[in-house]
């Protein structure tokens, strides 16, 4: 029945990977059994397969007694994703401040240790964030889940045991991981390497730019860069968390994809963040000649610059929303393959 087949499936999800098999089978063996007590000679009902799981009680409790202990920061539920996300941030912390230290460094010339010491400090301390908001979300998260899911005041029934996922439905998680890392990598570059935003010039072996933005000015957007990042990744935690498609995922991808590029369009809309000089900065770097057609096109063009960035972001946002929702329109309503498998009872 397929009441069955979701009871065993919620309680070895609350179990290590690696014992899901083997504990599958021993309670499948199990519910044959108690059935079979029930009913030795005929066909088991509906009612005899509710009283044989109200026996067995609520699959939080029995995935307990298998695992042997109950108290976690962190459960089995998430501790996949928790571990997969951890490794993910902390190695992109790592990789993006190696990055800026290197980069730094080529620019700077310098021979000092200033630099290394900054870069070391830099990385404990970006590793050590890193850790502490992985953690405290997914503790949250728990949280969430276990009064969700663990209300004492309501006696459990089979029929609140939530449907087997269709497997098409399953997401990839190459595409959140490569989201979290590239979220983490623009984070740092807006944070130490502001100036790589911008032109280059290289001057008998000394580097000079123009930055396109007010670095003051930007400054004072960095509490919002941090959440935009933070629900930019928290968006992709849950598709790791999750693992399926479904409609409640697709309206969250939606809502959090608005927010984001809301607050994002916000930010580049202020015409105080972009560098006011920036015309003037390049003739007087004779990164362009004050003369000829490039710089009249520069000049008509620049004002227009943060506009068409807009567009730009508005337009891949929604690209990117449409594309969520085919691939799970696709999914939900393409025909299922007909398992053939012997029955329980």
């Amino acid at each position: 029945m397929e009441v069955i087949d979701r009871y065993i499936y919620a309680v070895t999800q609350r179990l290590p990977e690696q014992q899901r098999e083997d504990i599958k089978r021993e309670l499948q063996s199990l519910i044959e059994d108690m059935l079979e007590e029930r009913m030795p000679t005929g066909q088991a009902s509906k009612e005899d397969v509710e009283s044989v799981l109200l026996e067995l009680g609520p699959p939080n409790e029995l995935a307990a007694k298998y695992r042997g202990y109950e108290r976690y920061l962190i459960g089995p539920m998430l501790i996949d994703a928790y571990l997969t996300t951890l490794k993910i941030v902390l190695a992109s912390v790592v990789i993006g401040l190696t990055a800026v230290f290197i980069i730094d460094a080529f620019l700077s010339h310098s021979g000092k240790l200033d630099p290394v010491t900054s870069y070391l400090a830099s990385l404990v301390t970006g590793a050590a964030q890193g850790f502490a908001w992985v953690t405290v979300v997914f503790a949250w998260m728990e949280y969430r889940q276990r009064a969700g899911n663990g209300s004492r005041n309501k006696a459990w029934r089979p029929s609140d045991l939530p449907l087997i996922p269709d497997a098409k439905l399953k997401i990839n998680r190459i595409r959140p991981i490569l989201s979290i890392f590239f979220t983490i990598a623009v984070m740092m570059i807006c944070l130490y390497l502001t100036d790589l935003l911008g032109i280059w010039r290289n001057h008998d072996g000394v580097f000079t730019s123009v930055p396109y933005l007010d670095n003051d000015v930007f400054r004072h957007y960095w509490p919002l860069l941090w959440i935009v990042a933070a629900f930019s990744i928290t968006k992709q935690i849950v598709r790791i968390i999750v693992r399926y498609r479904s409609g409640k995922l697709l309206a969250f991808h939606i809502v959090m994809t608005f927010i984001t590029t809301m607050l994002v369009c916000i930010m580049l809309s202020d015409k105080t963040l972009w560098n006011p000089h920036f015309i003037q900065d390049l003739t007087a770097s004779n990164l362009m000649p004050a003369d000829g057609d490039n710089f009249k096109t520069l000049v008509s063009t620049w004002p227009r610059v943060s506009e068409w960035l807009i567009n730009a972001i508005v337009l891949f946002a929604f690209l990117n929303i449409l594309r969520e929702s085919l691939a799970w329109y696709r999914a939900k309503s393409s025909p299922s393959p007909i398992p053939q498998k012997k029955p329980l009872v």
